[in-house]
């Protein structure tokens, strides 16, 4: 018999006294100037994440083109809070369609900059119920995934991609899960990789491991993990 198992996605609940270590308030500020400098881009709350006193919400930016709609995308940041790199590339992306709305003309983005907002204020990976919201998208167990899926269930979108940060990687990596079409995750590595930004040869996730730059997971992973929750 062979068993497999993986890092796991839930451990011992955090103390209400965890010190907050980083602020969401400049996030806010810099979201309301980039939605406030244009028409195009909208701003709202789709959900509040509440821990005994803390309270935060999770805000969605919605950009829509001045012309018709030919993509949809939808982008999130943070669902690790130890990774917060995702959400300031996403503040550099809001800010970028504020200034220049005519570079995706015919794309339409909804984006969700901090998905895991107690982990970014902790500066930990999990929320705190001790869960790792990364790996809850198949059980729906963490108020911040269902937040996402409350919002996103009955949409359509044409690429969904979610930003992380990898401490122990020596480069730029794309894990592409469920879609056996690898010429965009392709190109998109070969732009990267022409900005002279090093490309990551050696990461390993259970069976899966990089090649030049790709991890190309299946989509029976995700049934995996929800019948070993």
């Amino acid at each position: 018999s062979i068993t497999l198992s993986c890092a796991s996605g839930h451990r011992d609940p955090f103390p209400e006294s965890q010190e907050i270590v980083r602020d969401i308030t400049p996030i806010e500020k810099r979201l309301v100037r980039a939605v406030n400098s244009s028409n195009q881009l909208s701003m709202k709350v789709i959900g509040e994440i509440e821990y005994g006193d803390f309270k935060a919400p999770v805000w969605l930016v919605s950009f829509v083109p001045s012309k018709e709609v030919k993509y949809r995308v939808f982008v999130n940041g943070c669902i690790h809070g130890d990774e917060p790199a995702g959400a300031e590339v996403i503040l550099e992306i809001i800010e970028i369609l504020a200034r220049s709305p005519h570079r995706y003309e015919q794309f339409s983005f909804d984006i969700v900059p901090i998905v895991n907002p107690w982990g970014y204020s902790c500066d930990i990976r999990f929320n705190r119920d001790g869960r790792d919201v990364n790996r809850d998208f198949s059980s729906f167990m963490c108020q911040e995934s269902r937040t996402v899926k409350k919002y996103v269930d009955g949409k359509r979108y044409h690429l969904m991609i979610d930003l992380h940060e990898d401490p122990d990687g020596k480069g730029f990596y794309m894990y592409q899960y469920g879609n056996p079409d690898t010429s965009l995750s392709r190109k998109t590595i070969e732009i990267i990789r022409k900005m002279n930004y090093p490309i990551e040869q050696d990461v390993n996730m259970i069976m899966l491991k990089t090649e030049d730059g790709l991890i190309d997971a299946p989509m029976w992973g995700l049934w995996y993990m929800r019948i070993t929750k």
